[in-house]
């Protein structure tokens, strides 16, 4: 090529005119990243927001849970409480009643005596076992309404929320 930019051979031509194509590509690529670079900052705006969302939703909803959990645990507590007062005004009265039969003259054979005893034990036994039973299933009743309700949003939270709840529960 000569000092005034003409090219001499279809070499120094085409190397030219490349040149020139580069410079314009170069220019389009500068105005592309130009539009484009707002729309990016605005996705990753748009993204981070909804993944803010999403996490205040989970923590939202991890709240609910522990809250149903603690009126749970409160109301089991209060059951268990009622349950241990009643077998203990049962075995009271029924201890009572024991050292009255044991009080009873002399006269009255061991055999009824035993046989007093082991009905008392049986009473109280049954009282206690049904007692726990009506304890017990009650409490289930609740742990499944607890879980349905874990269930009936599970499938809308993502696998981190997922993990936080079972590593909470």
């Amino acid at each position: 090529m000569d000092g005034d930019k003409h090219p001499r051979t279809t070499r120094d031509a085409l190397i030219l005119e490349a040149l020139g194509d580069l410079g314009e590509l170069l220019t389009k690529a500068d105005q592309l990243n130009s539009t484009v670079a707002p729309l990016v900052a605005a996705l990753h705006a748009a993204q981070m927001g909804t993944m803010a969302a999403v996490e205040r939703h989970a923590d939202n909803q991890k709240q609910e849970i522990q809250a149903l959990a603690e009126q749970e645990r409160v109301a089991l507590a209060k059951a268990l409480q009622t349950a241990v007062t009643n077998a203990s005004n049962g075995l009271e009265k029924a201890g009572k009643q024991m050292a009255r039969e044991l009080q009873r003259p002399p006269g009255l054979p061991a055999w009824k005596q035993a046989a007093i005893c082991l009905a008392i034990a049986l009473v109280a036994g049954w009282v206690a076992i049904g007692g726990t039973y009506w304890l017990v299933g009650r409490d289930l009743d609740n742990q499944a309404a607890l879980g349905r309700a874990v269930m009936a949003v599970w499938g809308q939270l993502d696998s981190k929320t997922q993990a936080q709840i079972e590593r909470a529960f």
